[in-house]
């Protein structure tokens, strides 16, 4: 059960001076798209704060900001399913339903008809540190242990890979083109 707030007003708004600027972020952000107010939410937001107070005090910094977002947050998706549920009980308003979206049959991606055995052969083509950062980051490493192992920067590496994806594509489009042409004709 929450408690009453039983400081006096500077402590709470040393309280929640830290983090208004943030809340009022997060309302208009969660607001944009009209139905609810974002300052309605800051305020039913901090008139939750004061109520639970006591039990705020003892939390640390992060500990307040996060029930603070989370409660913001809360009371959007509150007012939110307040707000539909009053305009299904509304006789005058109708529902409004969208369009059916049809998709268009899939659109093979030319890189889509280059086989494994190409793709491994354009690979082995490629120079020394960019085939080996590339080889390395297609088993699952990331940038720090590709540098590690290799005895470079992560930065370095994700240079490398930059450039191996550039030489992949060069020296893979005719293959994946010419197989398009030829199936388109």
């Amino acid at each position: 059960m929450a408690q009453t707030f039983n400081g006096d007003s500077r402590e709470f708004t040393s309280f929640i001076g830290p983090h208004e600027s943030l809340l009022r972020g997060l309302a208009r952000k969660l607001c944009r798209n009209g139905g609810v107010e974002p300052e309605d939410l800051v305020q039913d937001t901090l008139e939750r704060a004061l109520v639970n107070f006591e039990l705020l005090r003892g939390c640390s910094h992060g500990t307040r900001r996060a029930w603070l977002c989370t409660t913001l947050q809360r009371r959007f998706l509150d007012q939110c399913r307040r707000q539909r549920t009053e305009s299904y009980e509304r006789p005058h308003l109708e529902l409004v339903h969208a369009p059916v979206l049809v998709r268009e049959p899939r659109q093979w991606q030319s890189w889509e008809r280059v086989s494994e055995e190409e793709l491994h052969e354009a690979i082995a083509g490629l120079r020394s540190p960019l085939r080996e950062a590339f080889e390395l980051h297609t088993k699952g490493l990331r940038y720090k242990a590709i540098a590690q192992r290799l005895g470079t920067t992560p930065g370095t590496v994700g240079f490398w890979l930059h450039q191996a994806r550039l030489e992949l594509r060069t020296l893979l489009r005719p293959l994946a083109t010419g197989r398009a042409e030829e199936l388109a004709a």
